[in-house]
């Protein structure tokens, strides 16, 4: 092919091309669909008895802006439109009804089609128990108030507007166990708060009232905390409780939130241990031919622990705040002593049977001479509360008896009545707690 004709081929071609692309035919890019974001709470619903929370069924879950979404199962989901604060009411028969905010953020992009999920764990609480007070609290701080409680947040505390919770059970009075030289104690107060985990860049005051007491406050008094609300050991603030007498109210300040309690302590205790002879040990004589296997020994003895009220009470004439104060007293003492509960058993042995870990072959004409001992433990408390009038001490003495471990030791001895007196020899030797073999 010549020059020129290859010149004509390439004219051709390129006015060919050029006629295809117009302005009006330039390739368009296809812009996908906007796929809406879906917006959801999903959580669990607990119930809170004295501390103790167990999963809820059977609640009815109602939203501000979308009616009831949720009834039946502990577990629940709100599908919700938009971002935004929503109100979740809980209810059921039994229980307090309550409402809590939800705050749903926002993506922060273009739509995607991505799904924005909140979980929370709410709470509800029996009829006549504390509900959370609930309140916003900014970065500039402010007030939480539920019945007897005031959680006051300082400005700069928090970093970002936050939905806070609090409940105060005034109605605990729970034994606090106790170990070694620590003096017996009972919980008082116990709070919890929301959102579990938080903490503040200042202090925050927790100030609480103890209606149960008119004419008296407790002293000696503690604050303890664990976390996760009911899980762990307790911790015990170093800081402690402040009572304020112009506004009967028991102070103290928070960096963070968990499970707090207030705790009543006994400011002594003296211990004096003694042994007792047992009022009765059965004698026991084979009079059968054969020789006769033994294998439990009859005998008497004092159980349980016996509670009196000592030195002091009469100053306390207000005949409910003496009763608060003992049920306090009593829980916290059960707690030490390691006794279910108090009962008088001075004077009121009861028969019981001690079963040894080996035989004793008893031959005829012989008999079993015994003997028994008990240890018994005397405690004396010594618990404190201040009149609110004049702020003076009055010292409550509490006077306990526990009944400990019994000792039985039994000789066999020859004393038949055709023969001559024989001699006799040890040989055995036990003990019993509480009706229980514990060994020689």
């Amino acid at each position: 092919m010549s020059a020129k004709a290859i010149l004509m081929v390439m004219v051709v071609f390129g006015t060919l091309f050029a006629s295809c692309y117009t302005k009006d035919d330039i390739p368009v890019v296809q812009v996908p669909e906007e796929v809406p974001n879906k917006y959801i709470i999903e959580g669990t619903i607990v119930a809170n008895t004295n501390g103790v929370l167990e999963t809820l069924k059977g609640v009815t879950v109602t939203s501000d802006k979308n009616g009831v979404v949720s009834s039946g199962d502990a577990n629940f989901i709100v599908t919700v439109g938009s971002p935004d604060t929503y109100t979740l009411s809980l209810s059921k028969t039994g229980y307090d009804p309550i409402s809590y905010k939800v705050v749903v953020p926002s993506a922060g992009d273009k739509i995607t089609g991505q799904l924005i999920s909140v979980n929370v764990q709410l709470t509800m609480y029996r009829e006549n128990t504390s509900n959370p007070g609930t309140g916003e609290v900014g970065v500039d701080g402010g007030n939480v108030v539920n019945g007897n409680g005031t959680l006051t947040i300082p400005a700069g505390a928090l970093t970002a507007n936050t939905t806070i919770t609090m409940s105060v059970n005034d109605d605990v009075k729970q034994a606090v166990e106790v170990t070694g030289s620590q003096e017996a104690a009972a919980q008082f107060l116990l709070g919890e708060f929301g959102p579990g985990g938080t903490k503040f860049l200042a202090p925050v005051d927790w100030s609480v009232a103890y209606d149960a007491l008119s004419d008296f406050y407790l002293a000696n008094t503690q604050l303890q905390y664990r976390a996760n609300n009911n899980a762990g050991d307790w911790t015990v603030m170093t800081d402690g409780i402040v009572y304020d007498n112009d506004n009967d109210k028991y102070n103290v300040s928070l960096t963070h939130f968990s499970q707090y309690r207030m705790v009543y302590l006994a400011s002594g205790m003296t211990l004096d241990a003694v042994t007792e002879t047992l009022p009765a040990i059965a004698t026991i004589l084979n009079t059968n031919p054969s020789p006769a296997s033994i294998t439990e020994i009859p005998y008497k003895k004092y159980e349980g622990a016996e509670l009196t009220l000592g030195d002091g009470w009469n100053n306390i004439t207000n005949t409910s705040d003496k009763d608060q104060i003992e049920e306090l007293v009593k829980n916290a003492v059960m707690a030490k002593v390691n006794v279910s509960e108090f009962k008088a058993f001075i004077g009121e042995p009861v028969a019981a049977n001690y079963v040894l870990r080996e035989p004793i072959t008893l031959p005829y004409d012989y008999h079993l001479l015994s003997k028994g001992e008990q240890s018994m433990d005397y405690y004396v408390f010594t618990f404190k509360v201040y009149k609110k009038a004049d702020n003076a001490t009055v010292e409550l003495k509490v006077n306990v008896k526990v009944a400990g471990k019994v000792s039985i030791f039994v000789e066999m001895d020859y004393c038949g009545a055709h023969h001559t007196h024989g001699s006799c020899g040890h040989v055995y030797h036990g003990g019993a707690g509480g009706g229980m073999v514990i060994g020689d």
